[in-house]
This record gives C-alpha cells, sequence and structure tokens, in this order.
C-alpha cells in the first residue's frame, strides 16, 4: 500500500493474528516484525477479556492501545497519547473508556432470555474450568483469564437458525446486542468494535495528524470495526460462504484463508 499518512492497524485474534485452534501467532511473525520496525500501531480487537488480551499482548510485545469484549472497554495505556481525553476510570496502566454494559447485567439478561425461551444455552459463567478447557482448547490459566469478564457472555446454545433468531430477538427487546464470534454466541451491550476504533481513530489523528487505518477479522463481530476503517480484510474460511453484511463493506479485500498465515501474508502485501 503506497501512502504518505501514517498506518494504524486494527486486527481480531482469534482465527485472524491467532489460529483458530492453536492459538499460535508463529507464522505471523515477519509481519509483526515489519510493523514493529516501522512503528506502526497494532491495536488489538477482540472478544477477548481484558486479563486474556494482556496475556498475548506480553507474548507479542504489544505497548498499544487494545479494544476487550468486542468493544465493551478501551484500554489505553497513560503514554500513547500527548494530550488529555476524556475516560471513565483509571487504573494504575490505563485510561479506560467503557462502552458496554456491566458484567453483572449481562448475566442478568441471559438468565431472563433463557428463562423466556426455554431454549438450552449455557454460558461462561455456567461453565466449569474444565468444560472450557475442553472446549476452548485453553490451558488452566488461560481459561482463568477467559472467564474473568466485564462487559460480554460468551455463550454455546442448541437449535438452528430459527432459534438463534428468537434468541436474538429477545436479547434486542432488553436493549442488548446478539453477535456471532465464530466460536461462541455472544450477548453484549450496544457496544461493538467499530464503536471503540472510531474513538482510538480520532485519539490517533490527533496524536498523527494523517492517518490510514486497516482492519483484519474473520467473524460476524467484526463486521463493525471492518465498516469504519479506511483497509477492511476479511479472512475467509475454506468452504466457509461469505456473511451478506460483507456487501455493505465498501473497499473489502477477501482473502482465502484463515488464521496466522494468511494474516502474514496480506500485512506484508499491504505493508511491505
Amino acid at each position: 500500500m503506497t501512502t504518505t499518512r501514517k498506518l494504524v492497524v486494527f486486527t481480531d485474534l482469534d482465527g485472524t493474528l491467532l489460529h483458530p485452534d492453536t492459538y499460535s501467532f508463529e507464522p505471523a511473525i515477519p509481519a509483526l516484525r515489519l510493523i514493529k520496525e516501522k512503528g506502526i500501531p497494532l491495536i488489538l480487537s477482540s472478544s477477548k477479556t481484558r486479563a486474556e488480551m494482556e496475556f498475548y499482548r506480553k507474548k507479542l510485545d504489544n505497548h498499544h492501545p487494545f479494544i476487550s469484549e468486542n468493544g465493551g472497554a478501551l484500554f489505553v495505556p497513560k503514554d500513547s497519547f500527548s494530550f488529555p481525553f476524556p475516560y471513565d476510570r483509571e487504573t494504575e496502566e490505563y485510561f479506560v473508556l467503557e462502552l458496554g454494559q456491566s458484567y453483572a447485567q449481562i448475566v442478568e439478561v441471559f438468565e431472563i432470555v433463557k428463562a423466556e425461551t426455554g431454549m438450552r444455552m449455557r454460558g461462561f459463567s455456567d461453565m466449569t474450568d474444565e468444560e472450557l478447557i475442553s472446549l476452548c482448547g485453553l490451558s488452566p490459566e488461560e481459561v482463568r483469564f477467559a472467564k474473568k469478564r466485564e462487559y460480554d457472555e460468551p455463550f454455546v446454545m442448541e437449535g438452528g437458525e430459527e432459534e438463534v433468531q428468537l434468541v436474538k430477538r429477545k436479547m434486542g427487546e432488553k436493549g442488548m446486542r446478539y453477535v456471532w464470534g465464530g466460536r461462541f454466541h455472544h450477548l453484549t451491550g450496544k457496544n461493538d468494535k467499530g464503536k471503540a476504533v472510531r474513538i482510538l481513530k480520532e485519539l490517533y489523528e490527533n496524536q498523527l495528524f494523517s492517518i490510514a487505518t486497516v482492519g483484519i477479522g474473520d467473524s460476524l463481530n467484526d463486521i463493525p470495526m471492518l465498516l469504519v476503517v479506511d483497509h477492511p480484510i476479511f479472512l475467509k474460511g475454506e468452504g466457509t460462504p461469505l456473511p451478506e453484511a460483507l456487501s455493505s463493506i465498501p473497499n473489502l479485500t477477501i482473502v482465502n484463508g484463515t488464521g496466522p498465515q494468511a494474516w502474514n501474508d496480506i500485512m506484508l502485501r499491504i505493508i511491505g
């Protein structure tokens, strides 16, 4: 990509930068190294919790802001920007912009929807560590991080599209959102990745003056993010149909392949 504007990259994790089964990012190391050499901010944007994302940020040696739990919150390290900006709360390390509902409220609505629909649904709040280890292929340590939820309830349910639409409608009636994340269904507040990305874009424009944004994802919950970046990229799994919602995204690049190898190849093309 030829541009005089400074690049800022927003990326999903599972099935995108991380392998969907092994959670490895090793095939993406050449592109990650080039991103670091060029000083390009790499913003992780995921359905994962803050604790999970901090785990991967440490592995990636990433010190940029990040977006947790489908846009539930935006965590900005205190040395990220040279100017003041509004935020909701402060920790020792971050200014935190909260866009989602509290986890207690999310779980309360989840239980109500479960009772009203009679659906067989199980959320993270219902599952033991052992179930999540089996279901997700995570280590015990990673499961502990995954259960530290603040803004989003992943869940599994029995049934097909008709049942999903019923649950989605009931959640909407309660002022909440349903999203599909590629591995789990999710119940969230009115937040999404796009709202968080839009806020960060404004902050980086203020800091860097002229930016070009890249967004890369592989699932329906990434679409709000892809709608607000300059160069949206969707990783398409082999044999999987393209979501109809992608047709609304201008300037979209579709890549055949998922995970860190596909991520590496397209990112090297863009920034190389």
